[in-house]
Parts: C-alpha cells; structure tokens; sequence
C-alpha cells in the first residue's frame, strides 16, 4: 500500500494523531447532545467541554486513556484552546460505549463502499490518521495524511472540508487530498 508522505510541520504547526476523526464531524453534536455534554448546542459546563475531548478520542481509539500531548484536534473540535489542561483518563459506562460504538456502527453501514468494516478496522482506517494542524489568524487548518484507499472518500455519504461548531472560535478548513 502507497502511503504518500505529508509535508514536515514548521515550528508553530501541531502534529496530530486522529486527523481522520473530522470524517464524522457530521455525528458530533449528535453524540455530545446524547452524552448530556450540551443542549441546544452549547455545552453545559467548561467540565463537560472538557470530558467531550476524552469523549471523543474514546471514538477515535475506543480507550478511556490517551495522553494529553495527543489532544489538540479534539480540542479545537471541542471549542477549546490547544493549551487548555484535560485530563488523561475518563470513565465510560456501558450506556456510553453502547451508544458510541452504535454511532460508529451507523457510520460505517452509511458508507457501503468501504464493505464489510468493522469498529475497530474503521479507526484504524480512517482515523488514526497523521495530519498537520495549523492556526491562522481567522480559521485553523488540518492536512491530512493520504493512504491508498482514500479514493473510496469520493463515495463517502459525509461531508468535511469544514469544520464549525457553534462553540468553535474558528472554523477549520480540511485538506485530506483523494
């Protein structure tokens, strides 16, 4: 499989880990409204904004624990700053992963071209992803890492080359090239 390599980030870029979770940006409020993170698309509380980060990196790798240092997409996706302090661990009840992985499973089953998937080969295709992450006066920017199989993203059912939340400061444009 050809993996075509991304231009080095310069010093004030960020690598990221889980760029490909900008995929299912379509599920986002979605699920953060069904986790009672927000209501009427504002989160609750500066808490709940913060869990919505570990929340969703639970989507990308389907464990509670990750590193902060591999954050700073979910952050921006979160409405938060790439500096702001999260915690490495969140506890997910059965309830929650059920309804996480039924999303996921929702995911794949819109998208029939990718065939038989499941949750995990689904990360691990599409969103533990390289990408460069870069802040711009008025938006930020992701690049995203090409793999040979991104051609079946011209038969995707979902739409993303821009991001934005109504509790993002900044829209973020995608450059995931197919």
């Amino acid at each position: 499989m050809e993996v075509l390599k991304m231009k080095t980030p310069t010093k004030n870029d960020i690598a990221v880990r889980n760029a490909g979770v900008v995929i299912i940006n379509n599920y986002i409020p979605m699920l953060f409204e069904r986790l009672e993170l927000t209501v009427n698309n504002k989160f609750t509380s500066l808490e709940n904004q913060k869990k919505a980060v570990k929340y969703l990196q639970y989507v990308v790798t389907g464990l509670p624990n990750t590193d902060e240092v591999y954050l700073p997409l979910n952050k921006i996706l979160c409405g938060l700053s790439v500096t702001d302090k999260v915690a490495d661990e969140i506890e997910i009840t059965n309830q929650e992963r059920n309804l996480i992985q039924g999303m996921l499973q929702a995911v794949i089953s819109h998208w029939p071209e990718i065939g038989d998937c499941s949750v995990d080969g689904f990360r691990g295709n599409w969103f533990i992803r390289d990408g460069i992450l870069s802040e711009l006066e008025d938006k930020w920017e992701l690049r995203v890492e090409k793999r040979a199989y991104d051609i079946l993203l011209n038969r995707s059912p979902f739409a993303f080359s821009i991001v934005k939340f109504q509790w993002m400061n900044k829209p973020l444009y995608i450059n995931w090239a197919y």
